[in-house]
């Protein structure tokens, strides 16, 4: 097999006449033209095999063995006989009026899927950030067709398209992103969800504490058992933790405060799960204050009922919990008692559903790096098929 035919199965062009390649210490050059053949008018229609004149144009492609490759190609021009017109000859890998491979480009927006930022991809690849944008812009997400059985919700600070915050949404069972709105005001979920037809097929709706939210699902998701993600839960007990901890430490004699170096992790660690050194370590510091030991106390039960087998389970561990709260008086624990008055039959629901919103808040950790990244969006198109580009 010519050497030419192993290059034209390198660089995949067909017909390829390869004249020279200049191999330099960053850089392939090669030269190149294609073979004569019978091109139809785009004008009239006729066949011709006359030509008019070469134009040499250099083309930057995908990188060779991380070499950036440049195709000097001897551009053809075709004379058509019947209309007395010119046009080029076809060229599948170089679009009208550019001098960057479709390759290339598909290259650069491929490696947006990852969190580096424009700028470095386009240094990567060897083309400038806005021909980045501008392919980026070219990219069309439809507005999927259906909702899924278990839908996830929740918000994130993009201040991209004029609004502070933007929405998610997403399909926990599937891992799955399906779309992002521009915003996450009442008005544009409702109409948003409205406009699917498959609203009563969703099963399940999973979200944090929010009130828009719930409301919205009530009405447009009928048949959708509401669920509060058990994260958001937990956080409720843990700061009423860590707000007794500050207040006994803050009045405590500063020769005394040294029980409580690094005290934090171990309040907040699973009791079973201490070491005997960290044991006796928790036991000096709950014997110091009542009020502490009250709700490192109080901490352990919700963590006893945050572990439940089911509804039934997590309903008498729920009422234990929030009867021995009421019983302590501790002011910290007041905000806990009136989340769960309002929550709790939602929170209840996430011991038979076997999905959370796990996925959704990785998801929002994504996209924040995406934007530190690059410095904030502008444009929430841009910023929705980035978003989608490395999420799906």
């Amino acid at each position: 097999m010519p050497n030419t035919d192993f290059i034209s199965n390198l660089l995949d062009i067909k017909d390829l006449i390869v004249e020279n390649v200049e191999l330099f210490t960053s850089e392939v050059h090669i030269y190149f033209k294609l073979k004569r053949r019978d091109c139809v008018c785009p004008v009239c229609g006729a066949i011709t095999n006359k030509i008019h004149d070469y134009r040499p144009a250099v083309i930057k492609d995908s990188p060779i063995q991380g070499k950036r490759c440049f195709l000097h190609y001897k551009k053809r021009r075709y004379h058509c006989p019947s209309c007395n017109k010119h046009f080029k000859e076809p060229f599948s890998l170089l679009p009208q009026h550019c001098r960057i491979t479709n390759r290339l480009c598909h290259l650069s927006i491929h490696k947006l899927r990852n969190t580096q930022n424009i700028a470095s991809v386009a240094e990567e690849v060897g083309i400038s950030p806005s021909t980045i944008f501008r392919r980026l812009n070219d990219i069309n997400y439809p507005k999927p067709s259906h909702l899924p059985k278990v839908l996830s919700i929740d918000e994130f600070k993009g201040n991209a398209g004029g609004q502070k915050f933007q929405a998610i949404i997403t399909a926990p069972d599937k891992h799955k992103v399906i779309d992002i709105l521009p915003s996450r005001t009442q008005y544009k979920l409702k109409e948003y969800l409205r406009s699917f037809p498959n609203r009563n097929e969703v099963q399940y709706f999973i979200m944090d504490m929010n009130y828009v939210y719930r409301d919205i699902a009530e009405n447009y998701l009928p048949n959708a058992t509401i669920v509060i993600d058990k994260f958001h839960v937990v956080r409720y007990v843990t700061w009423a933790l860590e707000n007794v901890r500050k207040r006994v430490q803050q009045s405590m004699h500063p020769t005394r405060r040294k029980y409580f170096k690094r005290s934090r992790k171990l309040l907040l660690s699973h009791f079973n799960k201490l070491s005997p050194q960290s044991k006796d370590s928790l036991t000096v510091m709950l014997s110091i204050s009542p009020d502490l030991a009250t709700a490192y106390y109080l901490k352990e039960l919700f963590y006893e009922f945050m572990n439940s087998q089911n509804r039934n389970e997590a309903k008498q561990k729920l009422q234990k919990f929030i009867l021995s709260a009421q019983a302590s008086n501790l002011d910290e624990f007041k905000p806990t008692l009136t989340m769960l008055a309002n929550w709790g039959k939602y929170i209840l629901n996430a011991f038979d559903c076997p999905y959370s919103n796990g996925f959704t808040e990785g998801c929002n950790n994504k996209i924040k790096v995406i934007k530190r990244n690059a410095y904030g969006y502008r444009n929430f198109k841009n910023f929705r098929n980035r978003i989608l580009l490395s999420t799906t």
